[in-house]
């Protein structure tokens, strides 16, 4: 299709080409009435040529321009079904899409992600009462404002006339395989849930970094869609707590029925995620965070860990210790060295060590009839710190301990996290035996015979009822990772980098094979390779590595161009000839906007043909060779010569 750049199109002056795809191509144009910027998108001839699409597209435009919403891109006009064009005239947003964005160095936050989906179910919530389902939602669909950081959810009409169109030519699908529903790929009838299960997947991609449903080929992600399966969000970024896990999993359920219902739901059950981790589902928070994104997250993290601290505080007073624990723990995720959260932790898990031990020793008494005495039996030096405990739950200022108290306190710590959840607790108290509980001998009626009166009956008094000692948990876990998506000779120019969960000092581990030994503190740990070319993490449990190799795949980030020329990257235009994305070939980019070009799993070289033109200077083609990461690629063009 020939560009359109520097011709007029009815009353819009098309400034230049911006957007290129298999849908259709987006110029930056001028109203010639209004005097204003806007976004005009051109389908394709193939398309447009048909008049039963034509007048769909109208019926679409119509019912679209229609949803006024903050984060619904406003439709402007339409160019009816008897133009030489097709095309739909837009807001024009200055801006990446969020596909641009989680390309370049995106680090996924949980909290981010629910602020970010939750715009984009109010918008889709507008939409929906509207009768309008997208079908394609996506991060290529989405706009960042930059002035304001506003999203913008686009492309709903055009998702929907497309969709069918390219049934009814080929009997495919249309669209980004990751982000489709089970219904789309089985040919099922469709409604708003469809929408919420595309938004789960983001929801995922967000908070992990990484997509929940990959495969070599489309097919396999399909299948895998189709299939339900997906790995668990938090073993792939342990920041994932229990509660946002939850929501994607009900956003992801194959069967639409058991997803939410509608938008409101899930917007409802977003707010409240959110403000339990003391982040307000606003406007203005998230322009917070793509004004400054760094400087946001710094912020952020300490704001969640203030405020799970509270939680895990009011949990210890009312007697939720597992809660308690469990929320600590998700501190120091965000801040491995939170002292407040260690020393808090540290003390309940002493405190859960002494009530496991009361509990064993009253069950031994109770087999006697002695329960009443259990407290009784209760070492004074133990008894007087549980009760410099619960003072300092209460909030009251204990009195100074004696030695002995002191001394209890030292006692080691159980190097398991504790009960999951407050309903556990008590259950959990007798999970760890001590080696050894003092239990009283009942004095007998006649001292010195037994029943039988032949034997001897032990002295009145205290004895030692042994027990065997439980198995010690290992405090190092062997694991062996299998690298793939990398190519050995690639993958001996990075590093593992381990990190164990229960706070214990990082390593980086040097790569010499794909299948990698490795060895880590504690039960869990977060494996990550942060490259300039090159990305994986996950998290791996102690159980994943007995049971065999863990796999963690390497990913290439796109390679991202910049180009450096002499008369400024403003005023040149490229033009991809060979070797780019379909979306890119034959498209003029301007190269202070070139898009990210994305490398296939397992690939580490692209070879691409580029033409540059900028005024004032004789066209210019090159072939480069492209990596993932950052490129920069010289751009040597001869001035015209003048007259």
């Amino acid at each position: 299709m020939p560009t359109l750049a520097g011709t007029k199109l009815d009353k819009y002056d098309m400034l230049e080409e911006v957007g290129h795809g298999g849908m259709a191509v987006v110029y930056r144009a001028l109203d010639g009435t209004l005097h204003r910027e806007v976004a005009v998108k051109v389908l394709h001839a193939h398309l447009a040529d048909r008049e039963e699409s034509r007048l769909r597209l109208q019926r679409e435009a119509i019912a679209v321009a229609k949803l006024r919403h903050e984060n619904i891109l406003e439709i402007f006009d339409y160019s009816g079904t008897q133009a030489g064009e097709s095309y739909i005239v837009t807001e024009f947003i200055h801006g990446p899409t969020l596909r641009e964005w989680l390309d370049d160095d995106y680090t996924p936050r949980p909290a981010v992600a629910a602020l970010v989906v939750h715009r984009l179910t109010l918008a889709l919530m507008h939409a929906h009462k509207g009768g309008i389902v997208h079908r394609d939602i996506k991060p290529e669909n989405v706009m960042i404002r930059r002035e304001d950081g506003c999203i913008k959810l686009m492309d709903f009409g055009i998702a929907q006339i497309l969709d069918n169109q390219k049934l009814t030519m080929t009997g495919q699908l249309i669209g980004s395989p990751a982000y489709m529903a089970p219904e789309l790929i089985n040919g099922r009838a469709l409604d708003a849930r469809t929408d919420l299960f595309s938004l789960g997947i983001l929801l995922y991609q967000l908070a992990t970094g990484a997509l929940p449903f990959t495969g070599r080929n489309p097919h396999e992600v399909l299948n895998r869609i189709a299939d339900g399966n997906y790995p668990a969000p938090s073993t792939v970024c342990p920041l994932v707590d229990k509660d946002l896990e939850s929501i994607i999993a009900k956003a992801l359920a194959t069967n639409p029925d058991e997803r939410h219902q509608s938008a409101e739901t899930l917007a409802r059950e977003l707010e409240l995620y959110l403000r339990e981790m003391g982040v307000e589902p606003s406007a203005e928070e998230l322009r917070g965070y793509f004004r400054d994104a760094k400087g946001y997250l710094v912020e952020l993290d300490q704001r969640v860990s203030k405020t799970l601290m509270g939680q895990a505080e009011r949990a210890a007073r009312e007697g939720m210790h597992g809660r308690a624990i469990r929320l600590l723990c998700r501190v120091l995720e965000h801040d491995k060295e939170h002292r407040e959260a260690r020393a808090m932790l540290a003390r309940l898990r002493v405190r859960e060590r002494r009530m496991r031990q009361l509990l064993l020793a009253g069950a031994a008494l109770g087999a006697l009839g002695l329960v009443a005495a259990a407290f009784v039996l209760v070492p004074d030096p133990m008894r007087e710190s549980l009760q410099l405990h619960d003072a300092h739950a209460a909030g009251a200022t204990p009195a100074t301990p004696t030695p002995a108290a002191v001394a209890a306190d030292a006692a080691p710590l159980q190097s398991d996290p504790g009960p999951s959840d407050a309903t556990d607790d008590a259950a959990a108290l007798v999970d760890v035996d001590p080696t050894t509980a003092v239990v009283p001998t009942p004095t007998p009626t006649t001292a010195g015979a037994d029943d039988s009166g032949g034997r001897t009956r032990p002295e009145p008094g205290t004895r030692p009822v042994r027990t065997p000692p439980p198995p010690r948990a290992p405090t190092k876990t062997d694991c062996v990772v299998l690298l793939g998506g990398v190519p050995l000779p690639t993958a001996k120019n990075l590093k593992l980098h381990i990190t164990p969960r229960d706070g214990s000092v990082a390593s980086a581990r040097p790569i010499d094979a794909l299948e990698l030994p490795i060895e880590f503190a504690g039960t869990e740990a977060t494996l990550t390779i942060s490259d300039r070319g090159w990305t994986a993490s996950r998290a791996v449990r102690r159980d994943e590595c007995e049971r065999g190799t863990v796999s963690l795949t390497v990913m290439p980030k796109p390679a991202k161009i910049s180009f450096n020329f002499s008369g400024g990257a403003s005023k040149l235009v490229v033009t991809c000839k060979a070797g780019c994305p379909e979306d890119l070939l034959g498209a003029d980019k301007m190269a202070s906007a070139f898009p990210s070009i994305r490398f296939e799993p397992e690939t580490t070289k692209r070879l691409v043909r580029l033409e540059f033109n900028a005024e004032g200077y004789v066209p210019g083609e090159a072939a480069y060779e492209l990596h993932p990461g950052v490129n920069p690629i010289e751009v040597k063009l001869q001035p015209r010569a003048s007259g």
